[in-house]
This record gives C-alpha cells, structure tokens and sequence, in this order.
C-alpha cells in the first residue's frame, strides 16, 4: 500500500499479507486483484482475490474482516478449473461482488462495523471465468472470457441481468463505467463504447498494439486511461451524446515495460499511476 503526494516528491508505504486464516496451511498465494471500495453505508474495504480465495481488510489493512475459500484445492475437479477470484466492485448500499472462474459472481453484504460479513447471493450470468467487474450506484457490469458483457441492476440484496452485449471470442480484460457509458478493453487492444442501457455500440478504437491489460476512469471528468502490454499508457475522454464516443487526448510510453496497471490518482484525473510486469517501480504521471 504506497501513500504519495500529488507529485510524487514524497511516498511512504507498507505490507498487506494475503495469508489463508488455517492452521494446517500458512503459505501466500499469488494474488490476482485488489482493490479498495468505498461503500454507501459509510465503510470502506480493501478487497483481495488470489489462486486460493477472496480476503477482506479494513480499509487501511490493519485487520483482515473476512476470508472466503474457493474450492477445495485437494478436489481433482477443482485443480482442474483452476480456481481464482477476479473482478471486484461495490453496488448498492452495502454490496460487493466479486468474479469467479466459474463465471460466477459471489455477492456479498458488508455490514458498517464488524465482521458478520455473508455470501447473500450467486450471479450465474456468464459461462467462462469473469475477467473485469465495474459498478455505477446500483449498477453492476461484468465481463468474461470470451468478451461477453452482462449488465446487471441491484434490488436490494439481489441482483438482476438487465442486459448483454455479446462479445467475439476475445477477452474483455478491463472495464469501466461513467453516467451510463460502458467502456469496455479487449485483449486484441480495441477500445469499445457501449450504451448501456441499449448496448448499442457508440465507437471502436484500436488503442493499442497488444493486450489491454487495465483502464481507469475518472468519475468527475469522464477521462479514461488505459495501459497495455505495448508499453503504451494513452488517456481517453469519454463524450455524451445520443452516440456515446471517445476522443484521444494524451499517450505515452514507459520504456521496455509491459504496462500491466493503470489508476488515476485524482477524480478529475490530473495524475495516475502505471506498473510494469515483474518491475517494483511504480511510474507516475502528472498533469501541466
């Protein structure tokens, strides 16, 4: 957990262990998400998905709040799905969801204080592993595998497809949603905006040269950034209109990094930060 100024002139950080809560077992898992979420009812959590489950934080890490397996690793037919947890999101008032390999979509109600946290409800919405999870107050969008994309409206604990945009075969590897624009990365480096409440393609951009690894959006501003395996970071407006669309505005490259995660470190989007695969530097950008 690193903690910056704006310009990046002074960083402290420190440790979070994602360590299973079992006595016969104590080794790390390979973690494949995090993320912190803040929560209508006033609390926030640091969410973290590995090969071995879902864990939960305060939202500094200085106590773990909850812990939820997935699968038996000793099952044959678990090993063989491989189980991972990937995609998380807050919706609702007290609701976060995060992606299964299975496709599935684990709802879970945090309370305000304490840790009676509970599994209120499963989303089978899609048959291949979730890739990405994005969320807007009571909306949920969800991706996979295959490029599918499911949207989906909170009813109190439950919560109920409304829509999906069917994909071709490439993985949607990172979404994201502002005032009901869907913004959706492939792994082939497209771009696509989606409408969503019709689902009707509002553009298509070829972003990048590879894989789309991660993208962000501002919420004041509409503002997206997006990292790939290209060693490019490129930062997009989102436009409203009866068409949704989107213009470039800035790129970038870090050099012989392949960018694997990208977040604006501000709400309207003035500064973010990008990582590399296997690097420890964190490369930040402000802007002039």
């Amino acid at each position: 957990m690193v903690s910056s100024t704006t310009d990046g002139s002074q960083v402290t950080h420190k440790q979070v262990i994602f360590k299973e809560p079992s006595a016969t077992q104590q080794g790390t898992s390979m973690i494949m998400q995090t993320k912190w979420l803040s929560l209508k009812n006033g609390r926030s959590v640091l969410v973290l998905t590995s090969l071995k489950g879902i864990q939960m934080f305060e939202y500094d890490g200085s106590a773990m709040i909850y812990w939820h397996a997935l699968g038996d690793v000793s099952n044959s037919e678990a090993v063989e799905h491989n189980n991972f947890g990937r995609g998380i999101a807050a919706v609702g008032d007290s609701l976060v969801c995060v992606g299964t390999q299975k496709g599935d979509i684990l709802v879970f109600d945090i309370p305000p204080k304490g840790t009676n946290v509970s599994v209120v409800h499963t989303c089978q919405g899609h048959k291949q592993a979730i890739c990405y999870l994005a969320s807007e107050d009571d909306m949920l969008v969800s991706s996979d595998e295959d490029g599918n994309i499911s949207v989906w409206k909170a009813f109190g604990t439950n919560l109920q497809k409304n829509l999906q945009i069917n994909g071709h075969g490439e993985p949607c590897s990172s979404l994201g949603i502002w005032k009901g624009i869907i913004v959706a990365a492939y792994g082939n480096g497209q771009i696509n905006v989606y409408d969503s409440t019709t689902g009707k393609l509002g553009a298509t951009v070829n972003a990048h040269a590879r894989w789309i690894n991660a993208i962000d959006v501002a919420m004041d501003t509409g503002l997206v950034v997006s990292c790939s395996e290209d060693s490019f970071v490129r930062v997009w407006q989102l436009v409203k209109g009866n068409t949704p669309s989107i213009e470039f505005k800035f790129g970038d490259s870090v050099t012989d990094q392949q960018l694997v995660g990208v977040q604006f470190l501000h709400p309207a989007g003035k500064g973010f930060c990008v990582a590399g695969y296997d690097s420890s530097d964190l490369n930040f950008f402000v802007q002039s």
